[in-house]
């Protein structure tokens, strides 16, 4: 027996006996059958031998549709055989993606049908007051651009102006399939995003710098972005033949905002949390090649980027908010009202959890 101040305990001196801890509840976990390892398998081996044959006979597929579909199509893949119905679970979770390119379609020739015509002024008026006289799409590309071979550096240029079109549904991939929370804030924002830029199509339609020059507004302009497939180091032509074919079916006056900047804004907003020092520089240059490049390409005017740089800050601001304060602000005021529990709480109580539950805070 051994006594302790005033207490007296009936173990000896030493360490407590380890504690047991008790023994896990519910059901234990069920192992799914081979056949489910089988037929991931399986699909995996079709989805990359059909992958090959496309690229094969049709080569790279470079418009938005066909990148969507065949990054939901992995995904699907990838969840054969997984509890909770996952290939269902992926169509679920994608359709508002694939929802906001249909309404990008639909934009097209939505302006004419009203009567909108396109604007130019506000963008040239900018551009040329930054540039000091002169647009900066035609002082670069007088400087960088001429007669010629492709130049090795124009490889990059295209290679940083085409992955607008599969960058943005990659990170959704991969917030997908690592973290649901992560992806959920992406899409929150790529599609309101992408509804705020497509309602701004609609009602502002604005003409690019190589449709200004076609139409004699401003000095020639040559459209250089898909060059870089050209050089004889890839020397892919139809991959230029691709792009000069979307481009053809694009709606030609969606330039204000840019989408181009803003999803790859999006982007490095979205992964900028979590990424290193390294990783952020890295996101940083990328954000800004991308605008360097729309403007070297004559595909925007610093105007269409700065606007489309904006829009993110504004739908980053309003989500960041809205996820923080679920309950509107209206809502969260009539609760400290007279009839609320908060009213009558003595000062410095803490708040109740039902009270919490139901409106968020008290």
């Amino acid at each position: 027996m051994v006594v302790t101040g005033t207490e007296t305990t009936d173990h000896p001196l030493g360490p407590p006996p380890p504690v047991i801890p008790p023994p896990p509840s519910g059901p234990p976990p069920v192992e799914r059958p081979e056949w489910h390892r089988v037929a991931r398998a399986a699909a995996i081996g079709l989805y990359a031998g059909a992958l090959v044959a496309v690229w094969w006979m049709w080569g790279i597929p470079l418009d938005r549709e066909q990148i969507l579909l065949w990054v939901a199509g992995g995904l699907v893949v990838l969840t054969v055989g997984s509890p909770g119905g996952g290939p269902v679970r992926v169509v679920r979770d994608w359709l508002p993606v694939v929802l906001v390119l249909i309404l990008y379609d639909l934009t097209r020739g939505k302006a004419d049908e009203l009567g909108i015509q396109p604007h130019l002024d506000p963008q040239l008026a900018f551009d040329r007051w930054i540039g000091l006289g002169e647009l900066p799409t035609l002082r670069l590309q007088h400087a960088l651009y001429g007669p010629g071979p492709v130049r090795w550096w124009e490889i990059p240029v295209t290679f940083t102006y085409i992955s607008h079109f599969f960058v943005p549904f990659a990170v959704a991939a991969v917030f997908w399939v690592r973290d649901r929370a992560r992806y959920w804030r992406y899409v929150r924002r790529f599609v309101t995003l992408s509804f705020a830029a497509a309602l701004t199509f609609v009602l502002y339609p604005a003409i690019p710098p190589w449709m200004a020059a076609r139409f004699g507004e401003v000095d020639p302009i040559v459209r250089t972005a898909p060059r870089g497939w050209g050089h004889r180091w890839i020397h892919l032509d139809i991959a230029q033949d691709v792009i000069r074919a979307g481009w053809d079916t694009a709606n030609l006056v969606a330039a204000v905002p840019s989408l181009h900047a803003g999803y790859t804004a999006l982007v490095a907003v979205m992964l900028w949390p979590a990424a290193r020092p390294a990783a952020r520089a890295l996101l940083a240059l990328y954000v800004i090649a991308m605008g360097f490049v729309l403007v070297l390409s004559g595909e925007h005017y610093v105007f269409d980027v700065l606007v489309g740089w904006a829009y993110v800050a504004v739908v980053c601001l309003v989500w960041n908010r809205l996820e923080r304060h679920p309950v509107p602000f209206w809502r969260r005021s009539l609760k400290i009202g007279a009839g609320s529990p908060a009213a009558h709480a003595p000062a410095g109580a803490a708040p109740r959890a039902d009270c919490v539950r139901r409106s968020g805070s008290c």
